[in-house]
């Protein structure tokens, strides 16, 4: 059984994270639509391009996970996406942008929309308050 400080608890490894991602995200998928994505596990968004100053930029920006759109691929960082809920989230989150059109998403980027007014993210964010209904596959 799952106990609260469990999903609170921060700080999760590699293989802590694949466990979480392995029985939940196939029910995501289900519940959302679309194509199980690949799912790979990385201590953050900087180390993974190769960026210059990584320690630096992880103070300024560490983002919990991410959606490749041109490798179809979902990458969650360890280093932001520290507990139970913040992987679900992530999922959830990143697996709504897999269902929604790229041209759409980078035109409604050129056209002023920001992170908290773009409705892309709005339903991608959306998506992650039912995070809770996935901890029964833990």
């Amino acid at each position: 059984m799952i106990k609260l400080k469990d999903i609170l608890n921060e700080g999760m490894s590699k293989n802590e994270i694949m466990e979480v991602v392995s029985k939940v995200y196939p029910q995501i998928v289900k519940d959302l639509g679309g194509k199980k994505l690949k799912v790979e596990v990385h201590n953050n968004i900087w180390n993974r391009v190769g960026a210059v100053g990584a320690e630096e930029l992880m103070e300024d920006d560490n983002p919990a996970a991410e959606y490749d759109w041109d490798k179809k691929k979902i990458y969650v960082y360890y280093a932001g996406a520290e507990n139970i809920q913040e992987v679900i989230r992530s999922l959830l989150h990143e697996h709504t942008h897999s269902l929604q059109n790229k041209k759409k998403f980078d035109d409604g980027y050129a056209k002023g929309y920001n992170y908290k007014t773009h409705p892309y993210e709005k339903a991608a964010t959306k998506s992650e308050k039912n995070w809770k209904r996935y901890l029964k596959y833990l």
